[in-house]
């Protein structure tokens, strides 16, 4: 029987998810990185990408993922993942995805202002929607 950890997953609005699993792969600002129950003690910051878990009794293959929006995980005796958003693959509505990335896009095409924290904020948008489209298609990682 493998072992399994705790992981609960909150945004500032819900209880994303809650249960047991094998394995989390989450992209922290060194990359991405896997934790599993008997992790050594981590609290790390996360960059906006794919979430990856592995539950309980489930192959690899059919690991659930989301799309969150960075945060932090503290690893203990359980996993804890704050972010501003997450959201399940199939809950991703691509159109209003496209519209947005397209929107950020046209933004830095045709800005003439130049200001470095509405320039910031438009990327943040663009790689939340590449992460977005991402995660609606199967996840990154099985593109490979």
């Amino acid at each position: 029987m493998s072992r399994t950890v705790k992981l609960e997953i909150i945004t500032p609005s819900k209880l994303f998810y809650r249960g047991k699993v094998e394995l989390v792969i989450a992209r922290t600002l060194e990359g991405d990185e896997g934790f599993m129950a008997g992790h050594s003690w981590a609290c790390k910051l996360l960059d906006i990408g794919e979430l990856w878990i592995q539950e309980q009794g489930k192959s690899y293959n059919d690991c659930r993922i989301a799309a969150i929006a960075g945060g932090f995980i503290d690893v203990k005796d359980s996993i804890i993942i704050y972010t501003d958003a997450a959201e399940w693959s199939e809950d991703i509505d691509m159109d209003r995805v496209l519209s947005e990335k397209a929107k950020a896009e046209d933004w830095l095409t045709h800005e003439t202002k130049h200001d470095p924290d509405e320039i910031a904020r438009a990327q943040i948008a663009i790689s939340k929607a590449i992460t977005r489209m991402n995660v609606a298609e199967g996840g990154a990682r099985r593109k490979r």
